[in-house]
């Protein structure tokens, strides 16, 4: 006698849910083997701290290298970005007014990309060995045996303790650190009364010493050794 498969005894209404299962099961293995578009992420650089060279036509290590010749004072020239990497941009950004973030976007990777000469002299017939620094832009530029050698993001004085502006020259160094009635200063090199540039802990987009230039830490540390005493300062809005 033949036996009657046990699915053929069941109710007929669990029939149709099993049927009905096995129909969503069918479509969901279909839809899972279906070709969807590849979504490809920007190749743009990025400007996290510590990231490495980001992959595409435009690095963190290509931006580096453009600014590097342009002669932002980038550091190591190594496709990692640190604290170097973010006040070099900012002061690209500075010079090229935009806005003073020291991040990456598109426009700023472009630009910078497209940028072909570092910006003109503001003092074109200063002494071969000079330092300018423009307040409103809030940028030095370090000018050596005629040729701009670096160009660094600063701080000047608020309007409450303006940095005084016109032609001075260096006329005394120090090293470490010294406390003085402007504030704690790092290298200070002296070019009026108590006024110098130097090294601080604290160097924002926009002014905020008691009227000394800020550098960041980084530059206090090789600046001296491209000064010296008698060295021309310009200082101009």
């Amino acid at each position: 006698m033949q036996k009657t498969p046990m699915l053929r005894r069941l109710p007929a209404s669990l029939l149709a849910a099993f049927a009905g299962s096995v129909m969503l099961a069918s479509t969901a293995v279909a839809q899972s083997s279906a070709s969807y578009p590849t979504v490809t992420p920007p190749q743009t650089a990025t400007a996290g701290a510590g990231a490495p060279a980001a992959a595409g036509p435009t690095t963190m290590l290509t931006i580096e290298q453009k600014l590097d010749a342009l002669g932002y004072d980038v550091g190591p020239v190594d496709g990692v970005t640190d604290a170097q990497t973010h006040s070099a941009i900012m002061a690209f950004q500075k010079v090229h007014g935009l806005e003073r973030t020291g991040g990456l976007t598109d426009p700023v990777t472009n630009q910078i990309v497209a940028t072909q000469s570092p910006p003109p002299p503001m003092v074109p017939d200063g002494e071969p060995n000079r330092v300018e620094v423009s307040l409103s832009r809030q940028v030095l530029f370090l000018y050596e045996n005629g040729t701009l050698s670096k160009i660094v993001s600063v701080s000047s004085g608020t309007s409450e303790t303006p940095t005084p502006t016109g032609t001075f020259r260096i006329y005394r160094q120090s090293s470490g650190w010294h406390t003085s009635r402007l504030g704690r200063l790092y290298n200070a090199q002296y070019f009026v009364g108590g006024y110098a540039i130097h090294g601080s802990l604290s160097v924002p987009a926009q002014p905020a010493s008691h009227g000394c230039i800020r550098l960041p830490m980084t530059a206090a540390e090789w600046f001296p050794s491209k000064v010296g005493i008698g060295t021309q300062v310009v200082i101009l809005d």
